[in-house]
């Protein structure tokens, strides 16, 4: 893949080259000078001059050769595209669009839901969809609320006493 061609098309381009150099050689002093507004126009002052994307204002680095860049990249030169595009049709480049969005939260159970809650709780145990690895947590957080009933039963001495 890396060839240059046929050694016939090699010399055709290595006889062009040479009749182009001789060219600029013969002829420096006949080609006409610029003036001054022509090298401003397109010299390397415009190149250096533009240093800013027209969308977002980030800095643009010009190349040395080529077009010179109006946008930073690939994406400000598309959303450029798209306001354009929507100014020319009369409609706005953003709609904003109002909708109700309802979330749920999960409410603080209520002294109603407890019992409904535990016997959820027992349920579950009794099915196995509790792992035996969390046992010990659920025991250490039964014997913090037992005790806390227990506490509460002697206080009000209305609740039975669960021993």
């Amino acid at each position: 893949m890396g060839t240059s061609g046929t050694p016939e098309y090699r010399a055709r381009r290595r006889a062009r080259e040479q009749q182009r150099r001789e060219r600029q050689r013969r002829t420096p002093e006949e080609r006409p000078r610029p003036d001054r507004a022509a090298l401003a126009a397109d010299g390397p002052e415009r190149r250096t001059a533009a240093t800013t994307c027209g969308w977002c204002g980030g800095p643009i680095t010009p190349r040395s050769r080529g077009p010179i860049p109006k946008w930073c990249s690939a994406t400000c030169r598309h959303r450029a595209w798209e306001q354009s595009r929507a100014a020319t049709s009369g409609r706005a480049a953003v709609q904003v669009v109002e909708r109700r969005v309802e979330v749920r939260v999960p409410l603080q159970p209520t002294r109603r839901d407890w019992l409904r809650l535990l016997g959820d709780l027992a349920g579950q145990l009794d099915d196995g969809h509790v792992y035996d690895r969390d046992l010990p947590a659920f025991g250490r957080a039964l014997e913090t609320v037992l005790r806390s009933y227990r506490r509460r039963a002697r206080w009000s001495g209305g609740a039975p006493d669960l021993t």
